[in-house]
């Protein structure tokens, strides 16, 4: 039986269970178009952006732990998507990208020469991807490729996950073939994974600790083993802290759970990491955000333990590690399964940790606020916590409110937030709502501020005409808040592209809102706060809550560079951070 490439691809997506696509059509994927047309099996969802649709399809694959499919055209088609791209690959979502290309015949590849283009539209997208994915390659030979396919589908979800990228020439789009002639599937090498004696060594060594702890990595959620994590966690019993891009691993109500750790704080989870004598750590890679820049005064005394499936990381300059267990997580927690036990460990160390978790809160900068003052982030999240549902999905753009929820996480075991961190594009906003909402097929709490909506302010049209279950917060504070943080700290508070007198400005949201379809409310004061989140959760439909940010509203506490009388700056150890305790309060709270 003879079909069509462009079908074969389609129907191999849809029975490796790849069931939801996020779209632009374009000529240079005219075939591919078809074939998802045809497809009833596959669900479409059209963007009006590429951009959006790989952003989209980064948060549908956070939220459930399957890829999506992006099918774009050739040319801009292509290169626009790339930055939702670079999202997945630097925080290990899976996703499958196809792309549209020129008939292999006109392409400059074809050519042997090196030309800028020779097709209409045409682009060399493999060579610009390949640094951000797993697996990139121009489609060939038409016999290949459901073998291909498959093949870029194993790559994405195994090991350290992350996307693949798929470019069809038109021609090979169209073209014909016997389905027995296809080539068969390949079959790829096994993951690295922790045998019994790396577990059963890594358990004596917590044992006999006097002040253990687990620092959980994003990649629990990234390789979708929340649950074991957690049950891995509260066999053991011992105190756990979350790096900063780790927000669903625990959460708050857990008597054990600590809080976010690193450059942005908050205290807590920063003096128990310098603290401790042993760290165990999961899924993290160590990198600045949870070091901060002074690495070789992170947790100094400590013995460091990591479970990673990527070993080069482990390897990065500055990072030390002192044992290594390679390993896939969900691997290394089937091993450990059964090894685990509760290790009893001393009272002084949990109470040392619970003093800190009473000492300092999250929601300190909300503290003696004026009632009539613009709304502080800090006090919008603690109300926002006595309204949300015990099971929310809250995607967050990336502003100065972002980052405080960040800091804040999660307080019931059942809630999520969907943020792309690493990469930390504006504009990432509406589409990982888009995304989320096509998941979860449930309610979305979007929240973003004024700079980053405006990157990809068409999705709400989107959102408006799949009738997604979808309410906007959007902080306004009249420009880009951290970079007015970053101009007063570092260049005397010379503005430049960030507020409307240095070069900047936004629309009236009430008549964007007006414009997309959605009911609109301002809240403009700390005291308006209340009611406008009455009115938020309780009303149905798409909704719209546009909250007056204060124009100085940093994100405290984080690690900050202080400068020298010569002119230099010197950065602190973690526990150091601004605003900053007096000495001799860091000094108490240190056991070393």
């Amino acid at each position: 039986m003879k079909k069509r490439i462009a079908d074969i691809l389609i129907e191999t997506l849809v029975e490796r269970g790849i069931i939801d696509c996020f779209a632009v059509v374009g000529g240079g994927a005219m075939y591919l178009d078809n074939a998802l047309a045809l497809n009833e099996n596959m669900n479409k969802v059209f963007c009006h952006h590429e951009q959006a649709c790989s952003m989209a399809a980064e948060a549908y694959s956070r939220y459930s732990g399957v890829p999506a499919l992006v099918c774009v055209t050739s040319g801009p088609g292509a290169t626009n998507a790339i930055t939702g791209v670079m999202g997945a690959w630097q925080d290990n979502i899976p996703m499958v990208v196809l792309s549209g290309q020129v008939r292999y015949a006109i392409s400059v590849e074809s050519s042997g020469l090196p030309l800028r283009y020779r097709g209409v539209q045409e682009f060399d997208i493999i060579n610009s991807v390949k640094n951000m994915t797993k697996y990139a390659l121009m489609l060939k030979d038409p016999l290949s490729a459901r073998q291909e396919l498959n093949k870029a589908i194993d790559i994405a979800v195994s090991g350290r996950k992350g996307p693949v990228w798929l470019d069809v020439p038109q021609d090979i789009q169209n073209t014909m073939v016997e389905v027995d002639d296809l080539y068969p599937n390949e079959v790829l090498p096994a993951v690295p994974s922790a045998n019994e004696l790396d577990v059963i060594e890594l358990i004596k060594i917590l044992k006999v600790a006097k002040r253990p702890m687990i620092l959980a990595g994003s990649g629990i959620a990234e390789s979708g083993n929340i649950d074991q994590f957690r049950t891995f966690a509260d066999t053991l019993q011992i105190p756990v802290v979350s790096a900063m891009v780790s927000l669903d691993a625990s959460y708050r109500e857990n008597e054990l759970f600590f809080g976010m750790s690193g450059a942005i704080g908050p205290r807590v989870g920063n003096f128990i990491l310098q603290n401790a004598d042993v760290i165990l750590t999961l899924g993290c890679s160590l990198g600045f955000q949870t070091t901060g820049f002074a690495q070789d005064r992170f947790a100094p005394n400590a013995k460091i333990i990591s479970v990673d499936v990527d070993e080069f990381e482990m390897k990065k300059p500055g990072v030390r590690v002192d044992s290594f267990i390679h390993s896939d997580l969900d691997l290394f927690f089937k091993v450990a399964k059964n090894k685990v036990e509760n290790l009893s460990v001393s009272k002084e160390w949990i109470a040392y940790c619970t003093l800190l978790k009473s000492r300092f809160s999250p929601f300190d900068p909300a503290n003696g606020l004026s009632k009539d003052e613009r709304v502080c982030m800090y006090q919008f999240w603690k109300e926002f916590e006595n309204h949300e549902p015990r099971d929310s999905i809250v995607a967050l753009g990336n502003n100065t409110a972002s980052s405080a929820k960040c800091q804040i996480g999660i307080k019931h075991k059942d809630q999520r937030i969907i943020v792309n961190k690493n990469c930390g594009s504006m504009g990432d906003d509406l589409p990982a709502a888009v995304g989320a909402a096509i998941a979860a097929k449930k309610t979305i709490y979007c929240c973003t501020g004024d700079g980053s909506i405006m990157m990809n302010l068409q999705e709400l049209q989107t959102i408006k005409h799949y009738d997604l279950p979808i309410k906007v917060v959007v902080f306004s504070n009249d420009g880009y808040n951290a970079i007015r943080q970053t101009s007063k700290n570092f260049f005397n508070n010379l503005l430049l592209g960030c507020t409307p007198e240095s070069g900047i400005s936004f629309p009236d949201f009430g008549k964007v809102a007006e414009t997309f379809g959605f009911e609109y409310k301002h809240c403009k004061t700390n005291g308006d706060v209340a009611e406008a989140l009455n009115w938020f959760f309780a009303q149905p439909g798409r909704l719209f809550l546009e909250i007056d940010q204060k124009l100085d509203d940093p994100v405290t506490p984080k690690v900050m560079s202080r400068l020298k009388p010569d002119g230099t700056y010197s950065t602190p150890a973690i526990q150091d951070m601004f605003p900053f305790l007096d000495k001799e309060e860091i000094d108490g709270y240190m056991l070393w």
